[in-house]
Parts: structure tokens; sequence; C-alpha cells
């Protein structure tokens, strides 16, 4: 008989009242994927009833304001609404049948909802918000009575759709978490000043809602760790968390917390990108289980079943939250059961579409999960009706994605990659400094692909489709480095900068097909996740003595790296790299190792100059279907989904 490698992880555990059959929830997070009158829409819905199907024991909904000047984007779940019931009954029966119980986080904004949302923002006291860059007015005693009511009906609407959990937010600098800081919280009334006074809204809010609670639900709060407010990094730290949540547990209104860390002010802190610790509040949390006679959940950079199991075993917490990891499987838990957790999709990090999508007011997903968020746009993958020999030409993400996809529906599957590994773009992006974690996806795809038998030929150069035995050929080939986006700005700069033509482009040069050394110049115009990986990789090259980066926008990387959180991070290491950024310049011509700027200014001279001006797509042959960058350059997450419909339609 085989060891249960994670009996914690999957024993069961009681919050409350509620029952749950493992220690994996996710934690709510959101995905914009409510409608635009603020209920639950069929998508979202469907997304979360896939977690509760991959053995998740609490499927978390987002945070949803309680009450209308609280709304901060479309698509959230209003819940001071009466019509949400409905479409919280339909949620709750689907995540029940699926065997898992349901919980959503009552949420005020605070100083961060805009009034040009219809009304001035509200917070305990006026300091200005980070996230829209507006100074609130500080609430009256009034208004703190006004507010109450609205928790409390929202509370009654999830009771009567069926709920299991409910988690007052008090997270973050939103509205509660903002009265618990004695940064943002400045008041010299009852609400304000001592642990107990800044206090006493939260606890009045639980009370009121512990009033009206039916007795088979659980009632929690999500707290902060920390705020990491950048310029005053000790300004909300665990010396300030510790003792509020103490004084709420011990008023015996909470089943449980929930801890996470970070706030508006620092969100790479609140939804970690790939640089972080792996758990990233471990230690933390397991000061708040020390001293707290309540269970506590944690969320934060836990990916592996491994880690979850440590987290319990360390008794850093007693249920592990885990929002990215089951957006990037669904099946995570339902694999940990089976014994297959190798097949378990590591979440990366990235933060580019679970993150960077919502950031752009798009249904958010996964970059490597297909399925995440378009369960219903995804044809089912079922069987094929025809067994077909099929030939995937390109060994990157969409041509690997549509390999597997192909072998699971019961093809008989080859795949051509010219050169000696798998990966195609990704690979480069895996090899850059602080982007390691994306390789875990190839190694994934790589054990698939060996699992469902698919046919791997490394070295495969196909030159036509005529020289293979195949029913179907898909070409997969992606994209070549070219000059592509001086012309953005451009556009009659068809051949190019003057000058600039023979000199290596930066995926060359990370594929190893160039080599830079000494002073390098890198050129940029394309910006975003590709200008960051080469900026690193070449500051960390053992024959490059510099690096100056000449950049036509204002900061480099953008605007990727605001949406993902990255931006300070990334400046802090090109820093401390010692890499030199010229911002808001055009190259006008290059020669003799020097660039020459539209302004005249002359830049070098260098011993290297390496370009990062993007991507051409290769040539796909006549009558063939192509997949991924050989249609036009975009990214990864349209190569896996570019793969995964290709897949499907075999």
């Amino acid at each position: 008989m085989t060891t249960n490698p994670f009996p914690l992880l999957t024993s069961p555990f009681k919050l409350g009242p509620v029952e749950l059959k493992n220690r994996a929830i996710i934690p709510g997070h959101s995905m914009v994927h409510g409608d635009s009158e603020g209920l639950i829409h069929d998508r979202y819905r469907t997304y979360l009833t896939a977690r509760a199907k991959g053995g998740s024991s609490l499927i978390g909904i987002e945070s949803a304001p309680v009450h209308p000047d609280s709304q901060t984007w479309i698509g959230q779940v209003e819940l001071w609404k009466d019509e949400i019931v409905e479409s919280l009954a339909a949620t709750s029966r689907d995540v029940h049948d699926a065997g898992s119980k349901l919980s959503i986080i009552l949420w005020h904004g605070g100083h961060n909802v805009s009034y040009r949302r219809g009304a001035p923002a509200m917070a305990p006291s006026v300091k200005p918000s980070v996230q829209v860059g507006e100074i609130p007015r500080a609430m009256t005693v009034q208004d703190i009575k006004n507010i109450i009511p609205y928790y409390t009906a929202a509370a009654k609407r999830c009771a009567e759709g069926g709920l299991d959990v409910l988690e007052v937010q008090t997270s973050s600098d939103y509205l509660l978490g903002s009265f618990l800081s004695p940064q943002l919280n400045n008041r010299t009334d009852g609400y304000g000043g001592s642990v107990e006074n800044r206090c006493r809204i939260v606890l009045e809010i639980l009370e009121a809602i512990r009033a009206i609670l039916p007795s088979h639900m659980a009632l929690g709060i999500r707290s902060s760790i920390y705020h990491a407010i950048p310029g005053e990094p000790d300004g909300y730290t665990i010396d300030h968390s510790l003792p509020v949540i103490e004084h709420i547990a011990a008023s015996g209104l909470t089943d449980y917390v929930s801890v996470m860390s970070g706030s508006n002010t620092n969100f790479a802190e609140t939804i970690a990108p790939m640089t972080y610790p792996r758990p990233q509040i471990g230690e933390m949390a397991a000061k708040f289980k020390a001293a707290l006679d309540i269970p506590v959940t944690m969320a934060g950079r836990v990916v592996t079943p491994e880690e979850a199991e440590s987290v319990l075993k360390k008794n850093q917490a007693d249920l592990v939250g885990m929002a990215r990891a089951f957006i990037a499987d669904a099946d995570w838990m339902v694999k940990v059961e089976r014994g297959e957790s190798q097949r378990i999709r590591l979440c990366t990090g990235c933060n580019q579409v679970c993150l960077g999508f919502a950031g752009r007011g798009l249904p958010a997903g996964c970059t490597i999960n297909p399925e995440a968020g378009r369960e219903r746009e995804l044809p089912p993958l079922l069987p094929a009706a025809t067994k077909k020999r099929v030939a995937v030409i390109g060994g990157g993400p969409a041509g690997l994605e549509c390999a597997r996809v192909a072998a699971e529906r019961g093809h008989t599957v080859s795949l051509h990659e010219a050169t000696d590994h798998l990966g195609g773009a990704l690979r480069l992006a895996a090899s850059s400094p602080h982007r390691q974690e994306m390789a875990s996806t190839i190694a994934w795809w790589e054990s698939e692909l060996s699992i469902l038998g698919v046919d791997v030929h490394l070295n495969s150069r196909v030159e036509s489709p005529d020289d293979l035995d195949a029913d179907e050929v898909v070409w997969a080939t992606g994209a070549e480095a070219a000059s592509m986006w001086q012309m953005r700005f451009r556009p009659s700069l068809v051949d190019g900068i003057a000058g600039t033509q023979g000199l290596p482009h930066g995926r060359d040069v990370l594929a190893g097909k160039a080599s830079v050394s000494g002073k390098v110049l890198m050129i940029d115009e394309e910006g975003n996740f590709p200008a960051l990986n080469l900026a690193e990789s070449l500051a960390a090259m053992n024959d490059v003595t510099e690096v100056t980066v000449v950049t036509n926008s204002p900061l480099l990387g953008m605007p990727d790296l605001f949406i993902t959180g990255e931006f300070g991070l990334f400046a802090a290491r090109l820093k401390q790299a010692g890499v030199k950024v010229i911002t808001g310049k055009f190259v006008d011509r290059v020669g003799n190792n020097v660039a020459t700027t539209t302004e005249g200014e002359d830049l070098g001279p260098f011993d290297s100059i390496v370009l990062s001006l993007g991507a051409a797509s290769t040539p796909i042959p006549e009558g063939i279907d192509g997949i991924g960058d050989c249609i036009t350059p975009r990214d990864l997450w349209a190569a896996v989904q570019d793969g995964a419909h290709k897949g499907r339609a075999l």
C-alpha cells in the first residue's frame, strides 16, 4: 500500500461549523468575470465550479463591495443588490454539487475608490490613495454607523444565496484595514488611537453580522500581516497587526483569520511575482497561529503540494490558501489525491494574465492554462471521433500545447523541433535572471508528452509538410528576431534604424546565436518583458562590463511591469546591476559603434550594440494551418491559446 505523502493537506478540517474535506482552499480573488449588472456571470460560475471539481475544499469568490460607493471596476460582484441572491444561489448549488464549500469576501475599498465613480471616497482619516491618486474625506461617526447595515444586508443576501463562509475584508489599505493601521487612522474619537478603538468598527460589523448569520455558516476575517508602504516600511508591520487580530479574536466573533501581506501601496507584496520566496509569509503566519486560539489560513506563493504540506507540518497555518496555483491547474487537489502530483501544471508567478488582464479590465485567466476563465469558450477536451496521425512542426508553447491536447484526445502525434531542445521563446525567457520558474512549464509539457506517448523529434527541421507521413500537419515554427517595433512611431522605417543592419538582435543573443562583450548598448523600442529579459541577461553576462539601455519609452518595460506589479522590483535590480537607462529617446542612426538620437545626441562609443526591436513571423506553407507566433508575434498566453484551440479542432 502506497503511503500518502501529504497526510495533513488531504485531511479534513472544521472551520467553525463548516466541515471541509481537505485543507486546500482558494482565497477570494478577482477575475473580472462578473457582468455589467454586478451579478455572477456564467463565465465566473463555471470557473469557480471547475475548481470545486478539481478538489479544493473551499472556493472563494472575490472581494465583493457591500456598498454602491465602493465599486472600483465593472464586473465586480455587487452585494448591495437584492438581485445578487439568485446568481449567488446558482453558484452555491454548482459548487456544492461538485463537492466543495463556497465563501465570499465582504469588502469596501475605502480611499481606493475614485470619486469619478459617483461619490468622494471615505476613509478613517484624510490619507491619499496610491491606487487612484485621490484624497478621501474623513468619515464621521454617523458615516460609520451608516455603513454597518450595508455589511449586515450583504451578509444576509449571501446567507440567502446558500454560501457557507463569509470573510470580512480587513486587509490591505481598504476601508477596514485603514482603520486598523495607526499610520492611516489618526482619529481622536472612539474609532482611533488605541488598538481597542481602531478595532471598534470591525467588531461592530462582526457583531451585527453574527446577529443575523445562520448557525451553519462560518464567519472570518482577512488581515494583512504587513502593508509594506515604500516610504514607511516600518509603518504597519506584524508588531501592529498581531495585537489587532488578537484583540478581534478575543471577542469570540470570528471563526478564523486569513492572513496575507501587502497593500495597494506595494502590490507586489500582495500578489507576489516569481522573484519572491515560496511560501512567502510562512514564518510570520506561524506567529499568528502560535498566538491565536482560532484557525489561521495563509496565502502567498504556495505552489507545490510539498510546500502546502510543509506549511501545515510546521504549524504555520491550519488551512493553505492557493489562488494562482488553482488558476494554473484547476485539478491541483484532485491530482494530489490521485497520487499524480507530478502532473500538476505549476503556477510560475508571472502575473501576466491573472493580474495583468484584470489590470487591463479584461477577463482574467492564466498564461499557461488556456482553460482558466474560458471554460465555457474552449470546446471540451473529448476523445476524437476519428483518430488521425498528427504532425506538429515546432516545439514552442503553441506546438507543445497543441501536441498535448491532440494526444490527450487519442490522436497519434509526432512533434518536430528544429533545435536540440523544446520551449521556443519561453525557454529564452526562462533563461533570463529572475525568470527561471517559467522553465517549470516546459518541464511539465515534456513530461506530459512523454506520458501521452507523443513522438518527439529534436534537431528535426521540416522544410515541407510533404516530407511527413501524416493525416494532418500543424505549423508552429514561431517567430524570428527582426526589426519591427521601430515602425510603431516611425512607420516609414521598414528597413530598420539606419546603420543597424547586421547588428545582433536580443533574441539571437539569448539563444546563443550571437555574442556581445565589453561595453554594450541595448536599443529598445519593443519594451515589456522582452526588454526586461534582455537587459537583465546582458548585465549578468561574464564578458559584458557595462550595459546602457536607450529606449523610446518613458519607463523601460512598460506597460506590462506596472500591471504585474513588478516595475519597482525591476528598476531596483537594474540599479543594483549598474545598468544605465536612458528613457524617452529615439535612435536615429548607428555608425562607428556610436548611436545618434533624433535629437542629435551621440551615445558611445560601445564595444557591442544589441537591438531590442521585436520579431517577425516565419512563413507558413500554403494550405497548412499555423498557430502561435508564426501567424504574428504575440505572447505566451496567445501561443498557448492557439495550441489549445487547434488541438481540440483536430
